[in-house]
């Protein structure tokens, strides 16, 4: 039996999220194989540069967001909206946490949240190389592998496969599905959930 969550590093509703899937995980990481799947939601010349209008697209989605999750986004992200130099690219972050996954993969979900709220609570660029070495050391990832690997052919046809896995299993962001071992993928959940709902819901799978 395996879990497997899709999520997207500039996903609002993943970042809001991050508690939800953590309840999950603590509850059945020892009994249940755990897969994370990054989606690719703004990639290529569909990820928005920051100005005016993403700043009024995030002023608008965001506080919904915050009021169901109690994920905060702070006035740090909101600057960071503005700035026409930033690129909202879900690849680079991807990229990222697909070596994570690859080189300390009992540290994914961790990787995965602190990297949300670095660019969520911080307003850290996810273009700025510093934003993953300091997550890497935070949680006691050696950066130099990842420093000497960054970018690589190998690492972004992984990364790019994953998307298309993604996208091929999932109609939203964040998605959550349970492979039973027959190979047949059930969505349980396709955007937010509640941590403790899911985690009840989960456990009617394995009776």
């Amino acid at each position: 039996m395996k879990l497997i969550y899709v999520m997207d590093p500039q996903c609002g509703w993943c970042y809001g999220n991050s508690e939800s899937i953590q309840k999950v995980y603590d509850a059945y990481k020892d009994e249940i194989q755990f897969e994370f799947l990054v989606g690719g939601m703004w990639v290529g010349e569909q990820a928005p540069k920051g100005g005016k209008e993403t700043y009024q697209f995030m002023k608008q989605h965001s506080p919904v967001m915050e009021q169901k999750t109690g994920a905060l986004v702070s006035t740090e992200f909101y600057e960071l909206s503005q700035d026409t130099s930033y690129t909202f690219s879900s690849f680079e972050p991807a990229l990222a946490i697909t070596w994570v996954k690859k080189n300390a993969p009992e540290k994914t979900l961790a990787f995965i949240s602190e990297l949300q709220k670095a660019q969520f609570y911080f307003g850290q660029r996810f273009d700025d190389f510093k934003t993953y070495l300091a997550l890497l050391q935070k949680l006691d990832i050696d950066a130099k592998p990842f420093m000497d690997s960054w970018g690589s052919e190998e690492d972004q046809n992984a990364t790019i496969a994953e998307i298309n896995q993604a996208r091929f299993l999932a109609n939203g962001f964040p998605s959550l599905l349970i492979d039973k071992g027959d190979g047949e993928a059930v969505e349980l959940a396709a955007g937010y959930f509640d941590g403790d709902e899911m985690v009840d819901k989960v456990y009617g799978y394995t009776l």
